[in-house]
């Protein structure tokens, strides 16, 4: 019996069904007010370039950080404790996803983002909500805001992250692909931990190989890796590391 789904599709060619993901993500607290729609929208026009459709979301709000995030700009470490967080449901093929991915993160103003299977109906809970940034130290009372889902709250921004932020350095060198010599000028840059590792963008990176004569080496899964390493999903992270080739 033929389970592929050929219907509609040239010479019974298998043609993946349509699924529900959602993305999470942030906007890096120097994003404009004016410029928050364009940032949203450009999200949203990656979605639909891929053939997705949008199915319900949440608008970018100003929040506090559960713990300060880095991000390496121009070689040079920032650390934000506030964020605009938003979220995006939609429709689309599972054989696009990681190249959605790879173009959602490569947004200059993107400061994290996760990208989850989930279901169509929302999952919205009040026990973790985020909490609106406050506009100023006079205000008194901080308005509460829905928890898009428990698998962003746990993976994005959750407070058990701490005991990762709060780590002086980790030993880059089981990323594959990074050798001594590479960590040593990572270190150099900023870049000591797993976390400042994950929230690097490649382009970055590879300003920070080409000015110290390593441009040889290419970047593009180490922050996927360090993702994994810094949830401590070593068997996950073992496993990408067999599918690739000197960290490509």
């Amino acid at each position: 019996m033929n389970i592929n789904n050929t219907q509609g599709s040239p010479e019974g060619v298998y043609t993946p069904e349509p699924r529900v993901y959602e993305l999470g993500y942030l906007l890096m607290p120097s994003v404009s007010e004016g410029n928050l729609s364009n940032e949203r929208d450009a999200l949203v026009a990656l979605i639909t370039k891929c053939k997705g459709i949008v199915i319900s979301e949440g608008q970018p709000q100003l929040i506090d950080l559960a713990y300060d995030m880095t991000k390496v700009i121009n070689n040079k470490k920032h650390t934000y404790s506030q964020a605009y967080f938003g979220w995006i449901k939609f429709d689309v093929t599972p054989d696009v996803v990681e190249s959605l991915t790879d173009e959602v993160e490569i947004r200059e103003n993107l400061l994290r983002s996760i990208m989850t299977k989930t279901e169509r109906e929302n999952l919205l809970t009040t026990d973790q909500p985020y909490r609106v940034a406050r506009v100023n130290e006079l205000d008194e009372v901080e308005d509460d805001i829905d928890v898009v889902s428990e698998e962003i709250v746990e993976k994005s921004i959750d407070s058990e992250e701490k005991e990762t932020s709060s780590i002086e350095s980790d030993d880059l060198t089981k990323i594959e692909g990074i050798g001594p010599k590479i960590a040593e000028v990572f270190a150099a840059n900023g870049v000591k931990t797993f976390e400042d590792l994950s929230g690097s963008k490649v382009g970055d990176l590879r300003t920070i190989l080409a000015d110290n004569e390593l441009s040889q080496h290419e970047p593009k899964t180490w922050s996927k890796q360090a993702t994994l390493a810094k949830h401590g999903k070593w068997d996950e992270l073992q496993e990408l590391q067999d599918e690739l080739n000197g960290g490509k």
